[in-house]
């Protein structure tokens, strides 16, 4: 337990043989042993029987007026120490109750959990192995071109238009969220009304849910395959077979109970044999995809839990609450690798770029930041730093995507470049050159992953509720409060 100054005095006068003399130096109280704050001076004031408070006095005088009053008090009286010593150490206590609710925790982890682990860091490490190579392979050392490869997807960015627009039939609600299968044929959406339905890629609707499975909004799609994971306000996770008959509704192939409060996001990770859910009762879950069974309950966050994505690798989750922080979590140990501050309100969208050290963030304070993992402030916490920070729109940002295909041969924003003297041609990658970002602000915005500017920007009529690019690069899907769905091309 922590002794302040002014305790140290009254144990050295308890134990001194000598009357000390009043205001000798030797046993003046240092004003750093009288509290800062208004009411514990207050406090002391009452239990040493003195007015609390003088007419005109404010917070500064009253506690220049208590170190004036201990300094001049008689020094024998060790009635009246004891009460300030008393008050001084219940000031500690508190201190330390406090330090101890802040500290980490650990409970024991069942072996399904720890055979989970050993699956993620096996699979982790041949993906980041083959991420490595990947960018090896890939890095260009010409920087002409670098430029003209650059100029080739701004220029195309630049030119997305509105395409398509598609009120689903019998949607009652805004749409919440949209996102592309894996081969772009497919769109599927999440309702306020808490249906699911399925269009082509021509927002065409092609199937949809049977009502009842999720009672609220649906707030988190995630394809795998032909199969997709939704996640509801009620709290309920729901997995479907969407390549059944489109002539019927589809019912679901598992249903979990997941939360008792709102699922904000519910991901599959890239080995698809986990997934998390993210909810409002201020923790994540980690699921056991084959056995539909919680392995893991994570808790962290002061607020709710909204944002999550998981890193290319699948080492690492990132989770973004409502407390303005976002969390890194290393799968693999159960570890909480850092926590990256600087939004200044709640973080409600994020997404890792292929290369797998940047992350961009998006908050309800209108900003974008993006993170770089390769590089560590000089602080305590060995932080990731801030790469950039981005004034992206004037309200919420709702969704952020960057365009990560899952191969390059179907990239239609590469193409081939050559040298300054127009030889050597190659065709460099575009995987995680663009960055994709939507708002409530109404506006759809893309911005160039080299030197985060602007490049290209779609502006609808209302809200945006969500957004995606396809594998391809060539079109974007939104959602919107008006009940819409939009394509861009």
């Amino acid at each position: 337990m922590r002794k302040s100054n002014l305790n140290l005095n009254i144990f050295h006068i308890m134990y001194n043989n000598t009357i000390p003399v009043i205001n000798d130096t030797k046993v003046t109280f240092n004003n750093r042993s009288i509290p800062t704050s208004d009411a514990e001076v207050r406090s002391l004031l009452r239990k040493l029987k003195e007015p609390i408070t003088y007419f005109g006095e404010d917070n500064a005088d009253r506690r220049s007026r208590l170190i004036k009053f201990i300094n001049e008090m008689p020094h024998t009286n060790f009635g009246e120490n004891f009460v300030v010593d008393d008050v001084t150490m219940k000031s500690d206590q508190e201190d330390e109750d406090v330090s101890e609710d802040d500290e980490e925790f650990y409970t024991p982890g069942t072996h399904e959990l720890l055979d989970a682990r050993k699956q993620i860091l096996t699979y982790s490490l041949r993906q980041a192995s083959a991420r490595i190579r990947r960018l090896r392979e890939e890095h260009e050392p010409d920087p002409i071109k670098v430029l003209k490869h650059r100029r080739i997807i701004n220029g195309k960015a630049a030119k997305f238009e509105i395409y398509g627009s598609q009120l689903i039939p019998n949607n009652q609600r805004a749409i919440s969220t949209v996102r592309y299968n894996d081969d772009n044929s497919k769109i599927a959406c999440g309702s306020w009304d808490g249906n699911i339905y399925i269009l082509d890629s021509q927002l065409s609707l092609v199937g949809r849910s049977v009502p009842g499975y999720h009672l609220e909004k649906v707030s988190g799609l995630d394809w795998n395959g032909s199969k997709l994971l939704t996640g509801g306000n009620e709290g309920s996770i729901n997995y479907w077979d969407c390549s059944s008959d489109p002539t019927k509704p589809y019912t679901p192939l598992k249903t979990i109970k997941a939360h008792d409060s709102r699922i904000a996001k519910s991901l599959f990770h890239p080995q698809k044999s986990h997934f998390i859910s993210t909810s409002f009762d201020q923790t994540w879950k980690l699921w056991d995809f084959e056995f539909g069974t919680e392995i893991l309950q994570q808790e962290g966050h002061s607020k709710e839990v909204f944002a999550a994505s998981f890193h290319p690798d699948g080492s690492i989750l990132s989770t973004g609450g409502l407390d303005a922080l976002v969390k890194l979590w290393d799968l693999r140990s159960g570890r909480l690798i850092n926590n990256l501050s600087g939004h200044i309100q709640g973080v409600y969208s994020m997404d890792w770029s292929s290369n797998g050290y940047h992350i961009a963030t998006g908050g309800g304070d209108s900003a974008i930041k993006i993170w770089d993992l390769r590089k560590i402030n000089n602080n305590l916490n060995k932080s990731p730093i801030e790469l950039c920070s981005i004034p992206a729109h004037t309200k919420l940002i709702s969704d952020l995507r960057f365009y990560n295909p899952s191969s390059s041969s179907s990239m239609k924003l590469s193409e081939i470049v050559t040298d300054k003297n127009d030889e050597n041609p190659t065709k460099l990658s575009s995987s995680g050159k663009l960055l994709l970002s939507s708002s409530y602000d109404g506006k759809i915005r893309l911005w160039s992953a080299d030197n985060w500017i602007k490049v290209g920007e779609t502006i609808s009529t209302d809200k945006v509720m969500g957004c995606d690019i396809s594998q391809d690069g060539a079109q974007i899907v939104t959602c919107h409060w008006d009940k819409s769905v939009k394509l861009w091309q």
